[in-house]
């Protein structure tokens, strides 16, 4: 599971360097001013920059690009970690919590089906709003948002084993999930072809589902140990994920910063065409100059000849 964070995070900050660099430098020689305007009506969210970047290299090719193309963008890794850690860290909490509350503290199936019932109520009820969430803080923010939710959740279960302190836990865990996984499926496809969303979206399903899949099977194993167990095992999950989503705010107020610099490109270019004008003017004179040069020794030949004459 490191490994997998460690692979497609990139290393957290290299990730930022490598894409705040050369990108950001790249934007004032490939946006132009109706481009650079959308870019800014868009805010937090920076997707249209990449669409407009990748289509205008790409406008006059004809090939489709690879898989390894389509996740070279750091936000595209964020996105499908932050897709499979949301479902790893919900169903391996969720799959332990009717078996602690059951085997560990003698809890009622009545009263753990009331639990479980709820925390899918938080799962989806908030759908109903998710896109207003996501227009007004963005993409990356709601997904912070979401991974906050999952700190609280995890601090829920370590204050007490009451059950109110597992409502609350799987309330929490469950709008954290709606959130973080919400909002990494929405930047995931930002600035796609739709032949493109469908590629990198099969290949986010797999690991969605395989680590799924892996967080159910690893419930059992873990809450037979102890109810605290699990929780600490997502906690480095947690932390690993919110750390990438920050290098990616950081990595996109870069860039947002460097929206500026067609301006300053702008007043290069125009100084430019200034000493283009006074090279003009020079060669001008050297013309008008070597054009005089003939007609000068012309009249000079003429004026030797009469003297002689």
């Amino acid at each position: 599971f490191f490994f997998f964070f460690f692979f497609l995070g990139g290393g957290g900050g290299g990730g930022v360097v490598a894409e705040s660099g050369p990108r950001a430098a790249s934007v004032s020689s490939i946006l132009n001013d109706d481009q650079i305007r959308e870019v800014e009506a868009y805010g937090d969210d920076d997707a249209s920059l990449y669409h407009h970047r990748y289509h205008h290299h790409h406008h006059h090719h004809d090939r489709r690009r690879t898989i390894c193309e389509l996740f070279r963008p750091y936000r595209m890794r964020v996105a499908v970690v932050s897709a499979s850690s949301a479902m790893f860290v919900m169903l391996i909490i969720m799959g332990a919590t009717s078996l602690a509350m059951n085997r560990q503290y003698g809890y009622g199936l009545t009263t753990v089906s009331l639990v479980i019932q709820l925390h899918v109520c938080a799962m989806f009820i908030p759908c109903f709003f998710t896109g207003e969430i996501l227009a007004f803080l963005g993409k990356v923010n709601t997904m912070v948002l979401g991974c906050l939710f999952f700190v609280i959740s995890v601090l829920s279960g370590f204050t007490g084993a009451k059950i109110s302190n597992f409502l609350f836990s799987l309330i929490a865990l469950g709008m954290g999930w709606n959130f973080l996984f919400i909002g990494s499926t929405r930047l995931l496809v930002e600035g796609l072809t739709h032949d493109e969303q469908s590629r990198v979206e099969g290949v986010n399903e797999v690991f969605v589902q395989g680590f799924g899949a892996a967080g159910a099977l690893a419930s059992g194993f873990l809450v037979a140990q102890s109810w605290h167990t699990v929780l600490f095992c997502a906690i480095p999950i947690i932390v690993v994920n919110l750390g990438m989503l920050i290098a990616l705010k950081i990595q996109r107020c870069g860039q947002t910063l460097m929206v500026d610099i067609p301006e300053l490109a702008g007043a290069r270019i125009t100084d430019g065409e200034e000493d283009d004008g006074d090279d003009d003017h020079e060669d001008a004179d050297a013309a008008d100059a070597a054009a005089a040069a003939p007609t000068a020794r012309e009249s000079k030949t003429s004026s030797h000849s009469d003297s002689h004459s």
